[in-house]
């Protein structure tokens, strides 16, 4: 039995190229915010300056919670003033 294709879209059944289009998307976007120049080569090239600043841009930040570690002297491997 033949399948009916016109209800099967291409990029439904190939999540692999819709994850490069918005990759390159995203990357286009971040060149245009950040004033860096564009080029698709650069896309997963990590010897490029431009895809490791968009790479570090999109990882998740840390949270800061405004608590401060408690100070624990100059050296704190040792007690200070010890008998």
């Amino acid at each position: 039995m033949a399948k009916n294709y016109k209800d099967i879209s291409y990029f439904e059944t190939r999540p692999d190229i819709v994850k490069i289009f918005d990759d390159l998307e995203g990357f286009l976007d971040w060149c245009k915010i950040e004033g860096a120049p564009f080029d698709e080569a650069d896309l997963y090239n990590r010897e490029s300056w431009q895809w490791r600043n968009f790479e570090k841009s999109r990882r998740p930040k840390k949270a800061y919670t405004g608590e401060r570690k408690p100070y624990l002297g100059k050296n704190p491997k040792h007690e200070r003033f010890e008998n």
